[in-house]
């Protein structure tokens, strides 16, 4: 009886435990789990992104991960990413037909990165989560527009803080990105330098074994040639996420909010207040699923 007794009070203990280490329980945001030694996980992400300013918008990311845990700590991944783009008369910045709306519809390959996780202080063993985040890429076609790149490397950097409540029920995480690129575009020769400064924010609570469900925030602010600052665009959106022995899934939604300002005149300067960017998407959808060997 005392056996049974045990067998079943550990199985309620696995069922309420917090998520498997390494899933991610928002669409943007990271929190500070890594994949645990030894472990591997193949993760694959499908975002769609649409509507803008004007014109038809409609882009579908595919990112393929293969992840690795090195240590209890730390992590190593590589990316895959693809491309699938409808528009018509849909404004970019970057486009030199984006000012009246550029038209572009196929498939692409997006460009390679890595992904490399240390966390420092975890949030079950030392009352917070402190975590560092480097992911070093190689682009062949722009992300917003699809125009095919010559030679563009950049970098994600993150750092990420998470602090659990409730006995690890709520969970609230904080990420401070910065991502650098030197773009060039095919036919150019000059390189572009880009600086993004972005705040991401999430707050996720476990509802029922092995479900979570929560809302996420993103703040995204762009310079051209790493100091002029071009716009700000604020996101906004829930998310659920399930987390079993071996599988997981992730659903998100975010919303453009607000957007600062609205566009560049020919002379750089800014113009309007309020509104929607012209190159960034009103909405995102995002599905992360996953399998860990």
């Amino acid at each position: 009886m005392r056996r049974k007794f045990v067998a079943a009070a550990a199985a309620f203990v696995c069922l309420c435990a917090p998520s498997f280490a390494g899933e991610p329980l928002f669409s943007r945001v990271y929190t500070t789990d890594t994949e645990p030694a030894g472990h591997i996980e193949i993760e694959q992400v499908v975002r769609n992104r649409n509507s803008r300013s004007m014109g038809t918008y409609n882009a579908f990311d595919f990112r393929t991960e293969f992840e690795i845990g090195v240590t209890d700590d730390f992590q190593a991944s590589l990316y895959v990413n693809n491309l699938m783009m409808h528009a018509k008369g849909a404004p970019d910045d970057d486009d030199p037909l984006g000012a009246t709306g550029f038209r572009r519809t196929g498939t692409y390959f997006q460009g390679l990165s890595m992904e490399f996780i240390y966390r420092l202080y975890s949030p079950y063993k030392d009352g917070f989560g402190l975590a560092f985040y480097l992911e070093p890429e190689f682009g062949a076609h722009d992300l917003h527009d699809g125009l095919a790149y010559s030679g563009t490397v950049g970098g994600e950097y993150r750092i990420i803080f998470q602090k659990n409540f409730l006995d690890d029920q709520l969970i609230f995480t904080y990420n401070l990105v910065l991502e650098t690129e030197g773009i060039r575009f095919k036919g150019e020769k000059r390189y572009t330098g880009e600086l993004d400064f972005n705040n991401e924010v999430g707050l996720a609570y476990r509802f029922a074994p092995n479900w979570f469900a929560g809302i996420e925030g993103r703040n995204h602010n762009e310079y051209g040639q790493f100091h002029k600052f071009e716009h700000s665009v604020y996101w906004a959106g829930p998310a659920i996420h399930y987390g079993g022995e071996r599988f997981w899934a992730t659903l998100g939604y975010l919303r453009q909010v607000y957007g600062s300002p609205h566009g560049i005149d020919e002379n750089g300067t800014p113009v309007g207040r309020n509104l929607f960017l012209r190159s960034h998407e009103r909405n995102e959808i995002t599905l992360k699923v996953g399998y860990a060997f």
